[in-house]
């Protein structure tokens, strides 16, 4: 049951007076008076002897942070009815159960913590409430009847997956007690001995626990059943019920055949899990076609189950779809032939996060005007928030080598938002191959423009922090092609370029790193292999055959190939190219592409 503890009224008292003498002036002060039930900060870890939720701490906070009274037991400030003398401000009225932090686990320790701001304003009388919540987890176990009549002896360790919280035991026939632990997963692992004296045990656990939630483990007995989790809404918290499953008559074959799963390799929807089998003499002789893995959401109740593959001798694995990102699941090996049902203890992971692609319909852009005697200014396709960001502009382009520094002669923005035409919105993403000075390709890419080489080229840090895992890059492009009519010297002879006679191609890719890839396009070597370099844990590009002038919009898909289903990327490199070569100075002027509605997709992976 939620406990509430309300802070009766604080009473900001704003009070003056005038001086007899004409030279002083008003007085500028107020007062602050406190009437009410609350607790205290305190920066214990450790439970005080004797300690009581309900003894009452306070504590003022001025603007600037600094502590301007606080006692450890309101009850002395409530008896004397004491005023506080303040300046005109804003105050923070904090309070919480005094000596006890909420950080470690125990019995009958609710921790209770609220807040409140409160203006002090000369002349006016200023009314605020607080109320004080349960900022930490209630946890109890029940044994119902049907359980204490099935074993003979039964407790429930009650671990937290806070790091150094202590666990809690409860006991089957021991009056009922409620714990208290710090916000985090639970796991309940409850030990059981049947009347044949055969012991079991097992993990249930609970994912995405949140202060003010009671978590009720509630244990009933089944002779065979799928068991699961049932979730009801009590006190605006949760409660959990679990059921645990379990043959009592002695016959499992536990003792014969013992299952470890592995922990999950989890994507955004998907996930690979693996486990092995043991049996007591060494020897298979389970039927293959009756090993599962099963699977639900941690809250759920049923569980869904996916056919296992031979992974090697006594070794299974199974892929998972169909799941729903940043989401907790439990994951389980089965084994279901006829009366035989056995299982593994169950494994929790958590999907990762589907990150959607920033500004991937290009529809926030911002000029920027350059302090130049030129006068430049430079399209970014960011909001003017994200391009001033700590990490930087998600997007560049080659824009700034052609209007800032000695690129200012040239003056030109290859990549601009178009208006015109558009596959949806109000704006596209425009690349458009120019010569001034030197061939400009126009590209837009993820990371950052490096500065330029002399008057030579630029360098360029291609990528931007990324964990997620897509799968696929979705999106349309629409391309007009010239012909080639400028071939830098370094261009790879495998292109095969006539000048003035080959069609230009335009360019998408996108990669997944485990580092920022910097290059320095007036030199090759610097040039990322995309093929070999370690550091790519996946690579897509738009195929050759589709780099070639459009009749419109023409909708792409670029599947991500994985070199790793294990290494977790920290980068993220989209580039997009109006000449597929402008990185060697080769291309054609007046090449133009349009770039609108890009996303990534989340699914199973593919691999090199």
């Amino acid at each position: 049951m939620k406990k509430i503890y309300s802070l009766l009224t604080i009473l900001l008292a704003a009070l003056f007076g005038f001086s007899c003498q004409s030279d002083e002036t008003v007085s500028e002060e107020g007062y602050l008076r406190i009437s009410a039930e609350t607790v205290g900060i305190t920066n214990s870890s450790r439970v005080i002897e004797g300690y009581n939720p309900k003894q009452l701490a306070v504590e003022i906070v001025n603007a600037g942070g600094t502590t301007i009274e606080s006692t450890n037991d309101f009850s002395e400030w409530k008896n004397s009815n004491k005023t506080f003398r303040l300046a005109p401000g804003t105050y923070t009225v904090k309070a919480a159960s005094y000596g006890f932090d909420g950080s470690e686990s125990g019995f009958d320790i609710p921790y209770y913590v609220g807040s409140t701001k409160v203006t002090v304003k000369t002349g006016e009388t200023a009314t605020a409430a607080i109320t004080c919540t349960l900022a930490n987890v209630k946890v109890t176990v029940e044994f119902d009847d049907t359980f204490k009549a099935a074993f003979k002896e039964a407790n429930s360790v009650v671990k937290s997956a806070v790091e150094s919280v202590a666990s809690q035991k409860f006991v089957m026939g021991e009056a009922a007690k409620t714990a208290y632990f710090p916000v985090g997963n639970l796991t309940s692992t409850i030990t059981v001995v049947n009347k044949l004296n055969k012991e079991y045990s097992r993990d249930d656990v609970v994912a995405n626990v949140q202060a003010r939630d009671w978590v009720k483990f509630i244990y009933k007995a089944k002779a065979i059943g799928t068991g699961g989790v049932k979730v009801d809404i009590a006190d605006n918290g949760h409660t959990y019920t679990f059921t645990f499953d379990v043959t009592m008559d002695g016959n499992e074959t536990n003792d014969d055949l013992t299952m470890t799963m592995a922990d999950a390799n989890s994507f955004a929807t998907c996930a690979y899990v693996n486990g092995s089998i043991k049996t007591k003499d060494g020897a298979s002789t389970v039927n293959p076609v009756k090993m599962l893995f099963e699977y639900k959401k941690a809250a759920d109740s049923e569980w869904a189950s996916v056919a296992a593959v031979a992974n090697g001798v006594d070794a299974y694995k199974a892929t998972i779809t169909g799941l729903t990102a940043e989401t907790a699941y439990q994951c389980r090996m089965a084994y279901r032939d006829g009366d035989t049902n056995i299982e593994s203890e169950a494994k929790l992971f958590t999907t990762e996060a589907a990150t959607e692609l920033y500004n991937g319909g290009f529809e926030e852009w911002y000029e920027r005007s350059n302090n130049n005697f030129l006068k430049t200014k430079t399209w970014f396709a960011v909001s003017e928030e994200n391009l001033n960001s700590a990490n930087g502009q998600f997007w560049d382009s080659s824009n700034q080598g052609t209007t800032t520094g000695a690129g200012a002669f040239a003056n030109i923005n290859p990549t601009t938002p178009s208006t015109e035409i558009v596959h949806s919105g109000s704006k596209a993403a425009k690349l458009e191959s120019y010569f001034k000075v030197k061939f400009a390709a126009a590209s837009l890419y993820t990371g950052k423009f490096g500065g330029l080489v002399e008057t030579k080229g630029a360098k360029i840090n291609f990528g931007q922090p990324f964990t997620a895992r897509p799968t696929q890059l979705h999106g349309f492009f629409q391309y007009t092609s010239a012909k080639i009519d400028n071939v830098g010297k370094d261009t790879p002879a495998s292109a095969n370029i006539v000048n003035g006679q080959t069609d230009d191609m335009c360019s998408i890719y996108i990669a997944l790193t485990t580092e920022v890839k910097a290059i320095d396009n007036t030199n090759v070597n610097t040039f990322v292999n995309w093929e070999t370099d370690p550091a790519i844990v996946a690579y897509g590009e738009l195929p050759a055959s589709d780099c070639v002038t459009t009749s419109g919009w023409k909708e792409f898909t670029i599947d991500l190939k994985y070199r790793s289903l294990t290494t977790k990327p920290t980068h993220i490199i989209i580039v997009c190219s109006s000449s597929k070569y402008g990185d060697y100075f080769t291309g054609g002027v007046g090449s133009v592409m349009y770039i609108d509605d890009m996303s990534l997709i989340y699914g199973e992976p593919t691999t090199k």
